[in-house]
């Protein structure tokens, strides 16, 4: 029997729902080409369900994560300046969400945003209770790129008990470490009719791929399928909308 699929609007049905269901320490992978909404998607989901948020900018000035509308921060200040900004923001009673990464066009200022994205991972470790969210996460972990698998990898593997979420977005699961699909509590992708991407999910989901493979099917341009690790739960599918 094919599993039961929910059509969600995305601001009354989806959002609320997610918000009751995403807990602290459970990890998002997206799976979207360019230009399918990757950013928009992971906007929504942060903001309604998270007040302490680190976006890292490997891209050194991505023009995308500027719509997320939060305040960059072009080098990490360090635990002792962050805990200060998250007490003055709470007293305020507003979150504290962040771009993480300045410009980068030199060698020198790409060795400089390494180190950022490597200290901020390390720091918010430490920390505990962020929500980390990278955009195209293979930059931050190839080794022809930033090299930073170890950090990333030990958050999305050991960060349940310290309340940290990793969202991640990328084109393909065979892109990126194994572990963002295999540790995340939630899969979200958009249309697509990659044979590969579809195997992939099947595979990390544990769901038939003829079940998956008739999901997508159906779907609309700019739709979202949201699955999660119980087999029994249905898929749930939404449009997001720009803020």
């Amino acid at each position: 029997m094919s599993q039961e699929v929910l059509a969600l609007d995305w601001e009354t049905e989806f959002l609320p729902w997610f918000q009751e269901n995403w807990k602290p320490g459970e990890h998002v992978s997206i799976v979207a080409p360019t230009g399918a909404g990757k950013t928009t998607f992971a906007a929504g989901i942060l903001d309604s369900c998270r007040r302490y948020v680190l976006a890292l900018d490997p891209k050194g000035g991505d023009s995308t994560l500027a719509t997320l509308g939060y305040e960059r921060l072009s080098k990490w200040p360090g635990i002792k300046e962050m805990n200060k900004r998250l007490e003055e923001n709470e007293e305020e009673g507003i979150p504290s969400r962040y771009i993480i990464g300045g410009m980068s066009r030199t060698v020198e200022e790409e060795e400089n945003l390494r180190e950022t994205m490597r200290v901020t991972l390390t720091d918010a470790w430490s920390m505990g209770g962020w929500t980390c969210y990278a955009d195209e996460l293979q930059l931050l972990t190839d080794p022809r790129m930033m090299n930073l698998k170890q950090p990333v990898d030990r958050m999305l593997i050991a960060a349940r008990d310290r309340g940290l979420s990793f969202v991640s977005s990328y084109q393909s699961p065979s892109w990126v470490s194994p572990q963002a699909a295999r540790q995340a509590s939630w899969v979200a992708v958009s249309y697509t009719r990659d044979d590969e991407t579809v195997s992939r999910l099947a595979e990390i989901l544990g769901r038939p791929k003829p079940e998956v493979r008739g999901v997508f099917k159906g779907l609309k341009k700019y739709s979202w399928v949201i699955v999660g690790r119980d087999p029994r739960e249905p898929y749930r599918v939404t449009i997001p909308t720009k803020r």
